[in-house]
């Protein structure tokens, strides 16, 4: 008798299920299937499938999974000599088991392939220019977010929380910071500047020094936890995905103070009109 634990019978069942499909001529002579098995005191452990089940102890039940979740039944084999020839019995491989028992690990692969959105952002001011030595404040959103996708057809969900935020400002400075940032506040009220810098404390602020037309991105770093419908273990992916976040152009231009004597409205043609 094989005795394989779930994940183990998963993996043979998968294997020969590929050398079936890709014609292999020793793998026709095996045959996997799951059933019930009968009662536990026969010897050898039988099943269903091999007609109905007799004796007092009748059938095993099913393992509980969890609410909704539907256990593997054990699986079994059996073979034959040759493509024409007979069938033995079906024996015993693997218990039954839960789904999520015998799934595989949600890989990084796997997390990268998701349609992680871009991670909103903030940037102040808001006009889609800026002068030139002043500067512009950006935020990002630390909202982790929720995506569904399947292993082996059994649905799973996973959660995704930005970790990391790289700003590459478009004037060959970046930030690499794990902090989101806070706006400017737009209620009309001057919050305090940071230790060593003219920009509000806990926000991020760049300036720009010469004129330009600017892009800037950000790339978010995501980490994501993984739980499978029916289970309730939370269980982390190895490795990161990112995604990024391109800005529209931003306008840098340079601006000089005139004395003058009228206004552009009485004089358009005056100095700096």
């Amino acid at each position: 008798m094989i005795a394989l634990n779930g994940r183990e019978a998963r993996a043979v069942e998968e294997a020969w299920a590929v050398a079936v499909a890709a014609g292999d001529p020793v793998a026709v002579l095996t045959e996997y299937a799951r059933g019930v098995q009968c009662s536990v005191t026969t010897v050898p452990l039988t099943t269903a499938l091999n007609g109905p089940c007799g004796g007092a102890d009748g059938a095993v039940p099913a393992k509980f999974c969890g609410p909704g979740v539907v256990a593997l039944d054990p699986l079994w084999i059996r073979t034959r000599p040759s493509e024409a020839g007979p069938w033995t019995a079906w024996s015993h491989v693997a218990s039954g088991a839960c789904p999520q028992d015998v799934l595989p690990a949600l890989t990084v692969a796997d997390f990268r392939r998701l349609p992680l959105p871009p991670t909103p952002t903030t940037v102040q001011p808001g006009t889609g220019y800026v002068l030139v030595g002043y500067g512009i404040i950006v935020t990002a959103d630390p909202a982790p977010v929720d995506l569904t996708t399947t292993l082996l057809g059994y649905p799973v969900t996973v959660h995704a929380t930005p970790t990391r935020y790289v700003w590459d400002f478009g004037d060959h400075t970046t930030l690499d910071t794990t902090d989101p940032g806070l706006p400017y506040p737009t209620d009309g009220s001057t919050p305090p500047a940071g230790p060593d810098s003219p920009y509000p404390a806990g926000s991020h602020g760049h300036p720009y020094t010469a004129p330009g037309t600017y892009t800037l991105t950000l790339t978010t770093t995501w980490t994501g936890t993984y739980q499978i419908a029916g289970d309730p273990t939370t269980r982390p992916i190895t490795g990161t995905a990112t995604t990024t976040t391109t800005h529209p152009p931003l306008t840098v231009v340079e601006r000089r103070t005139h004395l003058v004597a009228d206004t552009c409205l009485t004089n358009p043609h005056g100095p700096g009109c």
